[in-house]
């Protein structure tokens, strides 16, 4: 399991690391957008389908990232109220809930990019981008996201004490997990 850990760690610093590219590239376009429109005038029309893409690519990749580091969004509100029992059974339950989440979005989402595959969807922006291609970031990412919470979830049951800080799962890297 250690070595699985290691594996799906390592590509989840991946994905983040190229959600912070996604980024970085959405941010200097519509730097570009605002220069070209506003002090050229010239608009260009491209850029919001192209950030479009680049906001899912960055969503769906850095997912496990965050489900590993413990900064997902989670309602503290009743389970800062229960014991030590009962925050880790919602943290592992949390878990589950969001490897079948994952499971989902990979094989619905697999079968979204097959179908445009299939009849060739393009998208109807000015790019006309065969549209498979940004839906594979969503099952490739829920996929990592599904393998980082059979990781996590694998850490809090190794871990016997409640496995939180304030409210949240506790980043596996401060568990020893890197």
């Amino acid at each position: 399991m250690k070595a699985f850990e290691r594996v799906v760690r390592g590509l989840a610093q991946l994905g983040v690391a190229l959600a912070a590219i996604a980024t970085i590239a959405s941010m200097l376009l519509i730097g570009y957008s605002v220069f070209m429109r506003y002090f050229l005038n010239q608009p260009t029309v491209w850029i919001d389908e192209a950030v479009g893409y680049l906001l899912v690519a960055s969503v769906m990749l850095a997912a496990a990232d965050a489900l590993l580091e413990g900064e997902h969004i989670s309602v503290d509100v009743l389970t800062s109220r229960l014991g030590a029992r009962g925050r880790r059974r919602t943290l592992l339950a949390g878990f589950v809930a969001a490897a079948i989440t994952a499971a989902l979005l990979v094989f619905e989402g697999a079968d979204m990019v097959a179908f445009s595959r299939m009849v060739d969807l393009k998208s109807n922006g000015y790019l006309a981008v065969p549209m498979w291609i940004p839906q594979a970031v969503v099952p490739l990412g829920a996929a990592l996201m599904g393998a980082a919470a059979i990781v996590a979830f694998a850490a809090a049951w190794r871990d016997r004490s409640d496995g939180s800080v304030r409210g949240h799962a506790q980043p596996l890297s401060a568990r020893g997990v890197d």
